[in-house]
């Protein structure tokens, strides 16, 4: 007498697991994602608290946003690429929550002087900001254009101004001020990018190129934002 071998779920019955077992992650309250949003496929939005893409953002294959902690504000143009991860919660850097965390977070901003900020408690990236691959940022504020390069670490708190640079794997303690037109490189030794700050031609050359960019992912990575959209 033969034995039967069991049969193999069918297809749908197999999508159908897989997809029970996508939702057991924790989803934002609340996903605010402006229509022109690109999230690729694999890409992770995660957290209790409220998360909000603006126009033209771009969010890579296996990167991560977390709002666990805090809210999470992504501005327009912003660029996270695989691997990187964006919110409070990530990294290691150390810093709590509690009254002395924000009271020195408070401290660093008003160093860095008064401007108008978007900032909340959380992470905020502004417009054009790039978050290469395997980066970490829990900063408080990432200014516009700025650039944290592959596997830099920003902790909790960091205020990073604008048109900055943090070099490869550089490393910045929490509730580290960053002023605009900086350069972090090497053993965190900093400079201020003069030809950036006094040449308008150069800063103008370098938006158009981010903007080609934005064009070119458009073209080439699939866009899974209708998951994200119900």
């Amino acid at each position: 007498m033969s034995t039967q071998t069991p049969s193999r779920p069918d297809p749908a019955r197999r999508t159908s697991t897989l997809q029970k077992r996508q939702s057991m992650l924790p989803k934002p309250s609340s996903i605010v994602l402006d229509p022109s949003v690109l999230i690729a496929q694999h890409a992770q939005l995660t957290g209790t608290h409220p998360i909000t893409i603006g126009p033209n953002a771009i969010l890579h294959p296996h990167c991560k946003v977390s709002s666990a902690f805090a809210p999470v504000v992504l501005g327009e143009g912003v660029l996270i690429y695989e691997r990187a991860r964006a919110g409070v919660g990530f990294g290691d850097t150390g810093g709590g929550s509690g009254s002395g965390d924000e009271s020195r977070r408070s401290s660093v901003a008003s160093s860095g002087g008064a401007r108008d900020s978007l900032r909340v408690d959380g992470t905020v990236l502004g417009k054009n900001v790039v978050v290469e691959s395997a980066a970490v940022v829990e900063a408080a504020e990432v200014g516009e254009g700025s650039v944290i390069e592959a596997q830099a670490v920003l902790g909790r708190g960091c205020v990073v101004g604008k048109f900055c640079t943090i070099g490869a794997s550089c490393v910045l303690p929490p509730n580290t001020s960053i002023p605009d037109y900086t350069v972090v490189y090497g053993g965190g030794e900093r400079r201020i990018d003069k030809t950036l700050q006094s040449r308008p031609e150069i800063l103008q050359a370098r938006v158009l190129m981010h903007t080609r960019q934005i064009d070119m992912f458009k073209k080439l990575v699939p866009n899974n934002v209708a998951k994200w959209s119900t």
